[in-house]
């Protein structure tokens, strides 16, 4: 939990950080070479996975979950454009805050059984991005809705917003490598309130 309140911290931290910061590291923050080309950070291909992690009413058949789904490839100028134009403050911003955007996939699920994950292999994303794009610190935007009816608890929960990420991570000996796959995680507590991540899902406890 401890995680999952500090990942939506870092995200909405770093939707506010000047232009001239890159997002946070193991080793803090570094400072953001604008426009470093660097194709190698760019898998040929994404996988994405969706998980409902935790949910009080999981056993009972009457319970489901509908999800739709879009992810975006952000050039790295306009999503610092996106930055200057943000208002301060906490906000939820919209893939429409991105123009120059690229999509990449989208999907929607409903009335799923609350057992199932879903997986998308093979999403092409390398070739989607032209040349002159394939920077470091562009952006992933996973856009998403999801609605959550637990049958224990009699609730329906209801959220729409966004994640951002970089198109590469930090292996084990913190060198940046391609990212290959984009987590998506949701769970409902026993009070009705939704957690949501994009952390791996054995990273979370």
């Amino acid at each position: 939990m401890l995680k999952i309140i500090l990942l939506q911290l870092s995200i909405l931290f770093t939707f506010l950080l000047p232009p001239a910061m890159a997002q946070k590291a193991r080793g803090g923050f570094k400072v953001r070479e604008p426009n470093l080309y660097a194709p190698h950070l760019y898998a040929d291909t994404l996988n994405f996975e969706v998980a409902l992690l935790n949910l009080p009413g999981v056993g009972n058949k009457q319970s489901y979950w509908e999800l739709s789904y879009q992810i975006f490839f952000v050039p790295e100028d306009k999503y610092y454009e996106a930055l200057k134009r943000a208002p301060k403050g906490p906000s939820n911003p919209t893939p429409e805050e991105f123009p120059g955007r690229i999509l990449l996939a989208k999907g929607r699920k409903e009335k799923m059984r609350v057992s199932r994950t879903i997986t998308l292999h093979g999403v092409s994303f390398k070739q989607k991005v032209p040349d002159a794009q394939r920077t470091k610190f562009a952006h992933l935007l996973t856009a998403y809705s999801v609605k959550i009816f637990d049958a224990q608890l009699k609730t329906t929960v209801y959220y729409s917003g966004i994640f951002l990420t970089e198109p590469y991570e930090q292996d084990e000996t913190d060198q940046a490598i391609a990212r290959k796959t984009i987590y998506l995680n949701f769970g409902v507590n026993r009070d009705g309130t939704l957690n949501r991540s994009q952390l791996p899902p054995g990273t979370l406890h």
